[in-house]
């Protein structure tokens, strides 16, 4: 796989993201791409264009758009232009030995990923989250700061856990769930549902 890297993106987590690709030696960040905004336009690294720089350069990319239609789209996008997916773990990420990443897996400083987890392809782990020993996480999941995923659980593809969130040990998420900042679940969430609060409560 290339060394080179392109976050797919220009918005906040797309520089978010290149702060951790900045922090490894062994990965050279080509740029960003995407509809720029006021922030990415002060930013020094460079904006590449469209997406479809892609089909030109030599290069692995990271999906740096929160929105999960958006991101699934790219992802099909990236593989029609014959493009592989690379993998982003900040060093100061606690990822224990046998813990599986897929493709296009960025984790962030100060996680803990414990043993046994398996993530999914394009699964955010975003900075202080720990995601407890033997749990297993789908594809396009994001996890958002300081989040806890229990021991055992399983996140359906698509989901987001919420900043703060608790999902408890053995407890199953269904595909493309919404997990409230500051929830606690304490039981299985069926799929496209939101929950909310102390203990998890369905909002819609």
């Amino acid at each position: 796989m290339s060394k080179n890297l392109v976050v797919l993106g220009a918005g906040g987590l797309a520089r978010q993201i290149v702060g951790v690709v900045d922090d490894i030696d062994d990965i050279t960040l080509l740029g960003l791409t995407g509809e720029p905004d006021e922030h990415s336009l002060r930013n020094d690294t460079p904006l590449l264009g469209g997406d479809e720089v892609l089909k030109t350069l030599d290069t692995a990319y990271v999906i740096g758009v929160a929105n999960l239609l958006v991101r699934r789209k790219l992802e099909e996008y990236a593989t029609a232009a014959g493009r592989e997916p690379a993998t982003v773990v900040h060093p100061t990420a606690r990822v224990e030995k046998r813990v599986s990443i897929g493709p296009g897996g960025v984790v962030m400083p100060a996680a803990q990923v414990q043993e046994a987890v398996e993530l999914d392809r394009h699964v955010l782990v975003d900075a202080n989250v720990l995601v407890c020993h033997e749990a297993v996480v789908g594809s396009h999941v994001t996890i958002s700061p300081r989040a806890v995923v229990g021991a055992r659980s399983t996140i359906g593809d698509g989901t987001t856990i919420g900043m703060g969130a608790v999902v408890l040990p053995d407890v199953t998420v269904g595909e493309e769930a919404v997990i409230g900042a500051g929830a606690v679940v304490t039981k299985h969430v069926p799929a496209q549902t939101t929950v909310v609060g102390v203990p998890a409560r369905v909002l819609r």
